[in-house]
């Protein structure tokens, strides 16, 4: 069920004109190559709040092209093996929207739960 609702939301962002990373260490070098901070969305698996919160994200066509023009987007699960900073290890509210420069530092404070887009364009426009 998971990868079939990864496989249509990879659809869905792909027409939307951001790209979703599913690797945080991919979208670090993506986020240094291209000097575009990147947003890290940290999710639960089966999290059905965090999927409609993705959902509400990628289909506003203003954070989505802002998304496109400022930054990596990639999607990471608590449960995942991968290396992420520490900081994420500690959350407790999902979704959680992390904002970081390419130095893996904060650039804008965690959003969390019902995430607005009106906050996410605020964090986007900082940069």
């Amino acid at each position: 069920m998971i990868k079939i609702v990864s496989f249509v939301m990879l659809i869905v962002v792909m027409l939307q004109g951001f790209t979703l990373e599913s690797d945080y260490n991919r979208a670090h070098q993506k986020a240094m190559q291209s000097d575009k901070i990147f947003i890290i969305f940290l999710t639960e698996k089966e999290c059905v709040a965090c999927n409609k919160e993705l959902m509400k994200i990628m289909n506003a066509k203003n954070v989505s092209s802002l998304i496109e023009k400022n930054a990596i987007f990639v999607v990471v699960y608590k449960e995942q093996k991968n290396t992420f900073p520490i900081e994420m290890l500690y959350t407790t509210q999902y979704p959680t929207l992390f904002f970081l420069d390419k130095n893996e530092l904060f650039s804008c404070k965690a959003l969390r739960g019902n995430i607005q887009p009106k906050e996410l364009m605020n964090c986007l426009k900082l940069r």
